[in-house]
């Protein structure tokens, strides 16, 4: 069934969010091996300071446990549905692909209108999804 290639996308989208989780857990062992921060820090997250890469990774991290849920479920639907096939893995892969481009923006330089672009892009794929999974119940 050609509405299964969509769950590849899906997946792609999972292996992002542990590359991030692992680069969070690799950065924060790391300060915490060379003393910069204690590991009592993050028993609550409070009594130290976590450098802006840290920072920026576990807000990555977050976001991605955020919005892509909207993206699930709209995959999900999109398979029950088995309709506009075409459409939805299209727009499924170009979620996913604005959202790397998140992250690589928001690990890496962090330009605030280069990731609003990507983030705002990603909401207006995933925005059309539903759209379309609207007019396909309503129909």
């Amino acid at each position: 069934m050609q509405i299964l290639s969509i769950v590849y996308p899906m997946v792609a989208l999972v292996f992002l969010t542990f590359f991030v989780m692992y680069l969070l857990l690799v950065l924060r062992t790391k300060a915490v091996r060379a003393r910069k921060i204690s590991p009592r820090y993050f028993k609550l997250n409070k009594g130290g300071e976590e450098s802006d890469t840290m920072v920026a990774a576990g807000h990555n991290y977050s976001n991605l446990l955020e919005l892509p849920v909207l993206f699930y479920i709209a995959c999900i639907i999109a398979i029950v549905l088995n309709q506009s096939v075409e459409y939805f893995i299209i727009h499924a892969w170009a979620f996913v692909v604005l959202r790397y481009l998140h992250s690589y923006i928001h690990i890496t330089y962090n330009h605030v209108l280069h990731r609003l672009f990507a983030f705002a892009a990603a909401g207006f794929v995933l925005l059309s999804m539903w759209v379309k999974i609207v007019l396909l119940i309503s129909a």
